[in-house]
């Protein structure tokens, strides 16, 4: 499995960090772990760089790089995890996106709240860029510390859409990052509004998919007109560890890239959160 770490030596890239290193921790069953860890530096202005020279601008972005990196690589290296890293100088929504989509990670791991180069990441331009760019999953930290649990709780909003179902696809094929026990719960909002899908016609394609992997899934049944509000309250009082939602999912989950319903849930609940976009099939992996 490849993971891109996007860092900047902020509390929240460090959470990000540990939350790979908790997961690798655990995930015995992943064949050869690939972790890299980029940096992105912005550019001097040009008239500045004229003035001070090629070689003193590289040496700078080395510098504050190497600041950032090497750190990092030692955390991840206390918690016995091997890592690669890079630094590249340009804009970080555009570096970060490129890197997810040429690449071909298996998930980008991002805090928020960063500082410098990943500034304003709660839902900013950087988590739109990556989203926007292809269909690597994302998955966004809200800061504190790593889940402390081998096996998480995890809970996956379906709506009975592609973009639901690919985010159960997900957690299936990489399920031995969530620990050897770890329990799942297929989250689905019931408006209650004349001629929407009943709640077990909803979750029955999701159930299906778990059922054939030999995994236990719970379908559970919420009720309200936020979507965003009504899952961000269920899964802060129900014990979970993780909330996985599928982007561009329709009602009542609709317009889920950064839309209203995954901004909902991210402004009222720090808990991480991993969006996940249907893979285009031509995609080259």
């Amino acid at each position: 499995m490849k993971v891109l770490i996007p860092v900047d030596g902020s509390d929240a890239s460090t959470a990000a960090l540990d939350f790979v290193a908790s997961r690798l921790k655990v995930a015995e069953a992943l064949p050869d772990p690939d972790v890299r860890l980029l940096n992105v530096q912005w550019p001097i202005p040009p008239r500045a760089a004229r003035a001070a020279g090629k070689e003193l601008v590289r040496s700078y972005h080395q510098a504050e790089a190497e600041g950032v990196l090497k750190p990092a690589l030692r955390r991840l290296a206390a918690q016995g995890v091997e890592a690669k890293a890079r630094y590249v100088v340009g804009h970080p929504a555009q570096v970060v996106s490129g890197a997810a989509v040429q690449g071909h990670p298996d998930l980008v791991v991002m805090g928020s709240r960063g500082q410098s180069a990943l500034g304003g990441l709660v839902f900013g331009s950087v988590t739109q860029a990556v989203l926007a760019a292809g269909s690597t999953p994302l998955l966004v930290l809200r800061g504190g510390a790593a889940p402390a649990r081998d096996s998480l709780r995890v809970a996956i909003a379906v709506d009975g859409s592609k973009y639901g179902l690919a985010a159960a696809r997900y957690v299936l094929e990489h399920r031995a990052l969530f620990g050897p026990k770890a329990t799942y719960r297929l989250v689905h909002v019931v408006s209650g509004r004349t001629g929407d899908p009943s709640f077990e016609e909803t979750t029955a394609p999701a159930l299906a998919l778990f059922e054939k992997a030999g995994i236990v899934a719970q379908a559970v049944r919420l009720t309200g007109e936020s979507a965003g509000d009504v899952i961000a309250r269920y899964v802060q009082r129900n014990k979970t560890d993780l909330l996985v939602m599928g982007s561009h999912g329709r009602t009542p989950l609709k317009s889920l890239l950064l839309g209203s319903v995954a901004t909902r849930v991210a402004s009222q609940c720090p808990l991480p959160l991993l969006l996940v976009r249907p893979r285009a099939r031509a995609s080259a992996r």
